[in-house]
């Protein structure tokens, strides 16, 4: 089953918060992101961006950076 099918799974979110607390930088502007609640966590790539411009720019497929 897709993982995006299972939003409100209890397994999914302890995992999407176990790889925030690995990861708690933006993994394209390198800024850190104070809250889960403010991070885009990307679970089948490992990646996790700030929810807004970050995200909008890694679905976009643009080169990391300011």
């Amino acid at each position: 089953m897709d993982i995006s099918a299972r939003p409100q799974d209890p397994a999914i979110e302890e995992m999407a918060r176990s790889i925030y607390a690995m990861f708690p930088r933006c993994m394209r502007c390198g800024e850190p992101i104070a809250r889960y609640e403010d991070a885009d966590v990307r679970i089948l790539s490992n990646r996790v961006v700030h929810r807004g411009a970050c995200a909008s720019a890694e679905d976009a497929g643009a080169p990391p950076g300011p």
